[in-house]
Parts: C-alpha cells; sequence; structure tokens
C-alpha cells in the first residue's frame, strides 16, 4: 500500500512538473558571487607543520568588513585555529594571501577556511567555505 502512495505521488509530482504553466527558471552564467574565496597555496605538511594560504575576493559593488578564520579539524572534530584576519576589502579587489604556518599535535586533519563579509549598510552577510583537497595525518611531535 505505502509503495502505491509512493508511485502516485512520483506520478503526480512528474506529471505537475511537465505540465507546468511556468517556463523553468534559469540562471545567467554571467552573475558572480559577491565572496569568493581560493587557495592560494594548497595545504601541505612537513612533520608536524601545516601551512598554505587562501585569498578572497569582493565582487560586489560595496566594500567589505572581512572576516577569514583558517582551521585544521581532528578525527574527534577538535579544531585548532591556524589563522585569522578582519580588514576591510574594497569593492571588485582581491585580498593580499592570507598565510598559515602552524605546528599540530599528532593526528588526522581536514582544513578549513571560512570567509564573513559585512555590508552594514545595506544589512548584508555572505559566507564562503572550503576544505583542503585533502586529508592529512601527523604522527611526530
Amino acid at each position: 500500500m505505502k509503495f502505491c502512495v509512493l508511485v502516485l505521488w512520483l506520478v503526480a509530482s512528474f506529471c505537475a512538473a511537465q505540465n507546468s504553466a511556468e517556463p523553468p527558471a534559469t540562471t545567467d552564467p554571467a552573475t558572480k558571487a559577491p565572496l569568493t574565496m581560493d587557495w592560494n597555496g594548497i595545504p601541505t605538511v612537513n612533520v608536524n607543520v601545516v601551512k598554505g594560504s587562501v585569498v578572497v575576493a569582493n565582487q560586489a559593488g560595496d566594500d567589505f568588513d572581512q572576516t577569514v578564520i583558517i582551521e585544521a579539524v581532528n578525527e574527534v572534530g577538535k579544531a585548532f585555529a591556524l589563522g585569522y584576519q578582519h580588514f576591510s576589502l574594497r569593492s571588485h579587489s582581491r585580498s593580499v594571501p592570507i598565510s598559515f604556518e602552524t605546528k599540530l599535535p599528532p593526528g588526522h586533519y581536514s582544513i578549513h577556511a571560512d570567509a564573513v563579509a559585512e555590508i552594514a549598510s545595506k544589512h548584508a552577510i555572505y559566507r564562503q567555505h572550503i576544505e583542503g583537497p585533502t586529508t592529512f595525518s601527523i604522527t611526530v611531535i
């Protein structure tokens, strides 16, 4: 019985989507996110030291009050701050590389970077999150 109800619901949903009088929504490929962040230096590990850098870009028409934090998160969810910067970022510009280099205790880690930009006059907040391309282990103190 439940299977029949599920099948009927799926068929009705499909038909409603196919018969809609509204055209499907489209996106403009030229639309840019107001805040972007990329790895400038991919995180690397040498013995027990992790280092790298990120760059944020303001593609909006307003200046940002920008905060960036980079952290290493171990296998039990404990986060270690690797880098933190708070600065003003002018419209249509990129930040200087935000570098980090820190010793970490033994463990298995992934690197996360978070950027938060505020435009106070517009009551707008933009967020960006990226993760390192790989995880890594530190076995030496």
